[in-house]
């Protein structure tokens, strides 16, 4: 039989069994559900929440008037006093305040000042407030971009869906591993199969629900905001699915790899918990750092450092594609190197899953393993 056959009749055989298992298929209802539910949350779960400073002497009264408008119209502001506007400005830049009302001390017309015309539910209430006609000016520090929230929700929200999926269907193969182990099953698999395409052949096949699932979570979740009306979609969208589609293919494949070879080590799930615990850890070190530094300056340093860093990249890339913050040699580069960082851990990782896999008893270390493979 040849390896090609032999890696596809593995990757027919998870496809089928895990894909008709009731578990996936209660998998795909509960997280197309999420998705729905995630589109309408912002809108249940609270009022939103604002700040507004005022530069200038107040007329008296006018803060409370301000916060009792608001809280009819379902938002939550706070008033304070600026003493300056080069101050309200600074505070505006540094996200300290939401938007300024500069009130003249001479009697002219006020001005109302933002960071961007994007970011502010607040210009409809102070204009009701101050003028009985639409006449009060609008300052923005910086132009505004109509698709700036719309990208930054769905950078966010597609790190955590890439997270999520390949987690999931990575802790799938290291589970499914070690049950072929525990059960023996393994043993007659591989007196027709090579231990190599069988580790590949299972990466293969559950990878293939995998990218189903997503692909249908993506679907959903940008059907239902769009048709809903909920939010438009920006010229980059497509650009930033691929991204999403093609780096959970590439970190499903680095991750689960990894945690195939390491559960072939245990013989117990107990013992595959710990065993992958470096890669758990790794895996969610990479989509914190994507979420507390990447998602909050894309273009800086660090996220540029972590686009070319196997492990970090798949959560990172799709997010800084997603804000438009990335350039097609920094893509074309990290492809590059995650191919090489694969293949790499496939050669490494196939010798030392196939001197573990056969091995029962206490779990064994990446040693001992590597030198059982030598030796066949």
């Amino acid at each position: 039989m040849s390896r090609r056959r032999a890696i596809w009749l593995v990757a027919r055989r998870e496809l089928i069994e895990r894909g008709r298992s009731r578990a996936f298929l209660l998998s795909l209802l509960l997280t197309v559900a999420l998705i729905s539910l995630g589109v309408f949350l912002p809108s249940l779960i609270g009022r939103d929440r604002a700040t507004l400073g005022i530069v200038g002497p107040p007329p008296a009264g006018l803060a409370q008037v301000l916060e009792a408008r608001a809280d009819a119209s379902g938002l939550s502001l706070v008033v304070v006093d600026v003493p300056s506007i080069e101050e309200a400005e600074a505070r505006l830049r540094d996200g300290k305040l939401d938007a300024a009302l500069e009130l003249p001390a001479d009697g002219s017309a006020p001005e109302f000042v933002v960071k961007t015309t994007s970011n502010s539910p607040l210009y409809g209430v102070v204009q009701s407030t101050i003028f009985a006609t639409p006449q009060l000016a609008a300052r923005e520090l910086v132009p505004a971009d109509p698709n700036q929230g719309v990208a930054f929700a769905f950078a966010n929200a597609g790190v955590v869906l890439l997270f999520i999926s390949i987690f999931t269907f990575g802790t799938w193969l290291l589970t499914g591993v070690v049950e072929e182990k525990t059960s023996r099953v393994v043993e007659v698999v591989l007196s027709t199969v090579e231990s190599r395409d069988l580790l590949i052949g299972k990466v293969l096949g559950i990878g293939i629900l995998g990218i189903v699932q997503l692909t249908l979570m993506v679907a959903i979740g940008l059907g239902v905001g769009v048709g809903t009306g909920r939010f438009s979609l920006p010229p980059s969208t497509p650009n930033a699915v691929a991204m999403l589609l093609l780096w959970f293919v590439l970190g499903y494949a680095f991750y689960s790899t990894a945690l195939g070879v390491l559960g072939a080590l245990a013989s117990r799930m107990e013992e595959a918990s710990n065993a992958a615990s470096p890669v758990s850890l790794l895996a969610t070190a990479a989509y914190l750092f994507s979420l507390v530094v990447a998602l909050q300056d894309p273009d800086g340093t660090p996220a540029r450092i972590a686009t070319f860093l196997p492990p970090v990249s798949p959560m990172v890339i799709p997010l800084r594609a997603a804000l438009g913050a990335i350039e097609p040699w920094e893509i074309a580069l990290a492809v590059a190197l995650m191919l090489a960082a694969i293949w790499i851990l496939f050669v490494i990782g196939g010798r030392v899953y196939s001197g573990a896999i056969l091995q029962t008893g206490a779990r064994m270390r990446l040693r001992d393993a590597w030198r059982l493979a030598r030796g066949r």
